[in-house]
């Protein structure tokens, strides 16, 4: 009635790079599932090995040829190698925004010593610091906002792959491993990514419905799995 195949109904749409909004500080890699859908004869371009690929951008596009083929263990096996890479990028960025974070506290020390030295207060300052400018702090607060929003994107990612991973594991009608995965994306969202359906987030209200979905599906499976040991 919705002009939707029941694939499309029933999934809420894998994630990948080729679509990005402007609404928000962080890339959508969000794909409705309807567009994985290739010919069979399109051979998946991937390496001999994925573990081989570090390009995550390459490894969601092998994972999605791979889906339209039907060969979802391989595209589970590219994807748990995405979220390798992913939370790579993660570490990385939060030890760099770490560092930027001290060089700031630094700054702010050396900035509040020379103040003091100016009223007096450490007339000596022999061994002080090297004086620090206030377009240093400028400049060092702007690697800060970079990297914090460089942190939201990467790990937006993560939460992307998550996601993506919930689909396959639904697809196999492994409802615990999809629920799973899915609420692993939601605790990213939440957590590191600071985004909350109730500031109309269409990613995060998207990941809810999918674990509502899948607690309602391990509920009924549980629920003729009891039917079937009293039969």
């Amino acid at each position: 009635a919705n002009g939707k195949t029941s694939f499309e109904n029933d999934h809420e749409g894998l994630r990948h790079d080729d679509d990005k909004r402007n609404t928000t500080p962080k890339q959508n890699h969000c794909q409705d599932a309807s567009s994985i859908i290739t010919p069979l004869f399109q051979q998946p371009k991937t390496p001999l090995n994925v573990q081989d690929e570090t390009d995550i951008d390459r490894i969601l596009e092998m994972a999605s040829d791979h889906l339209s083929l039907g060969q979802n263990e391989l595209a589970l096996q590219a994807y748990r190698r995405a979220m390798k890479c992913a939370f790579a990028d993660v570490i990385s960025v939060k030890r760099q925004l770490m560092e930027v974070k001290k060089l700031q506290k630094r700054q702010q020390k050396q900035q509040q010593r020379q103040r003091d030295d100016v009223r007096g207060i450490d007339p000596s300052p022999v061994n002080s610091p090297s004086s620090t400018s206030t377009s240093d702090m400028e400049l060092t607060k702007q690697q800060e906002q970079r990297f914090e929003l460089t942190l939201l994107q990467v790990a937006s990612r993560v939460a992307d792959i998550h996601n993506n991973m919930g689909v396959v594991h639904e697809m196999n009608r492994s409802f615990q491993k999809a629920q799973a995965s899915y609420q692993d994306a939601l605790d990213v969202y939440h957590n590191t990514c600071r985004r909350f359906e109730e500031e109309g987030d269409s990613d995060v209200e998207r990941t809810n419905r999918n674990v509502a979905r899948m607690i309602s599906a391990c509920r009924s499976e549980q629920e003729r799995k009891s039917l079937h040991d009293r039969a």
